[in-house]
């Protein structure tokens, strides 16, 4: 039965260089030739995909902002954002436990109160007073911290809203409380007709975390969270030992049912 190939970019199929080696690129090229089907789940924008993923892997379906908004081609299957209100009420509250270091995703472009260099490299980023922007909704919102978030600050959060905390503790992710990776996931196998059954994922981090325990393959990286290994059924190599590719080039996931 032809498979359906779900990874996160980050930790999971990128190196910590940012690139994709030749062996994972040849791997997964061979899978989409035999008919598999490959999408990418991740926390970053669709420009990011597009800026690391190679046109021989580049996929018709994509996951962004950890599954705030689903696209087939240039056209969006799924959607969901935070109202403008629920930002400000977000920006009020950070700065109520002295995190004043914000990140916006709107329209496929990253706006920020303070330089990112230091967390996402050196990326296009609009930096001003992100209250000061003309939208209606966003994608995503992002607490940056060198030290730790506290737990009261996501308690406060509006109802509307969830957070998810990554990259080391470094990045608090604020989406719309109905997205996941695991719900746009769903949607998508609707859109497609195909079994959650037929799934292989990979992951990394705490965002991974119900798509890896819920598909049908949930493969965590040796390089994972610790709880992510817990909830998964077969641990692969780290993300700088082509973990992905080397996972699937052994067909382990052949004898599971």
């Amino acid at each position: 039965m032809k498979k359906i190939i779900i990874s996160d970019l980050d930790g999971t199929l990128l190196r910590s260089d940012k690139t994709i080696s030749e062996k994972s690129i040849n791997i997964l090229r061979e899978c989409k030739n035999n008919g598999d089907e490959l999408i990418f789940a991740t926390a970053r924008p669709p420009r990011a995909i597009k800026q690391y993923i190679p046109d021989v892997l580049k996929s018709e379906i994509i996951i962004c902002y950890n599954g705030a908004l689903v696209l087939k081609g240039n056209d969006i299957l799924y959607e969901m954002k935070i109202s403008k209100n629920n930002i400000l009420e977000i920006i009020e509250i950070a700065n109520k436990y002295n995190l004043h270091e914000i990140c916006l995703e709107i329209g496929d472009k990253l706006y920020s109160n303070f330089d990112v260099t230091d967390y996402f490299g050196n990326i296009p980023c609009e930096i001003m007073d992100v209250r000061d922007l003309e939208f209606e909704k966003a994608s995503k919102a992002i607490i940056c911290t060198k030290g730790s978030i506290n737990q009261k600050f996501i308690k406060e959060l509006p109802d509307e809203c969830k957070a998810v905390i990554t990259d080391d503790g470094t990045l608090c992710q604020i989406m719309h409380a109905e997205v996941s990776k695991w719900n746009s996931i769903q949607y998508v196998l609707q859109h497609l007709n195909r079994d959650v059954s037929e799934v292989i994922a990979f992951g990394d981090d705490y965002n991974d975390m119900e798509m890896i325990e819920k598909c049908g393959i949930g493969v965590a990286m040796s390089n994972a969270v610790e709880e992510l290994k817990t909830v998964a059924k077969f641990i692969a190599k780290s993300n700088d030992e082509d973990g992905v590719a080397t996972f699937l080039e052994s067909k382990s996931y052949v004898y599971v049912n």
